[in-house]
């Protein structure tokens, strides 16, 4: 690999961990707003906690660990994940109350996630 596809995937790793991050920033910022209850916090760092270790330990392997290979199944965890987990936490009003908006954020981010992580692997 060339210095410049290095640096390349160095910045890809970068935006794939400030997506990660922002999975809970999103969620802090909407309780802030008074969208989201308080534990829904939580909610918003898992998935963020687990894509930035993932990302920071397949950037300090080769671009053939296994982590790199997991990269692009979280995104794609979090896309199916998060629908269903919001249908059965809140039931019949799983879409309103600013519920629509943070699952519309979330797969968004989780979709631009794929994309990178599948950047990356080529």
């Amino acid at each position: 690999m060339n210095k410049e596809q290095v640096e390349k995937n160095k910045n890809l790793y970068s935006v794939y961990i400030v997506i990660g991050a922002l999975y809970v920033l999103v969620k802090i910022g909407l309780v802030t707003a008074g969208y989201l209850h308080a534990g829904a916090i939580l909610h918003g760092l898992i998935p963020a906690v687990i894509t930035i270790v993932v990302a920071l330990l397949a950037f300090r392997k080769s671009n053939s660990s296994v982590w790199n290979k997991i990269m692009p199944v979280l995104p794609v965890l979090i896309f199916v994940i998060t629908p269903m987990y919001m249908y059965l936490k809140e039931k019949s009003e799983w879409l309103i109350n600013g519920r629509l908006e943070v699952l519309i954020i979330y797969e968004i981010m989780a979709i631009v996630q794929l994309i990178i992580a599948l950047k990356i692997s080529k």
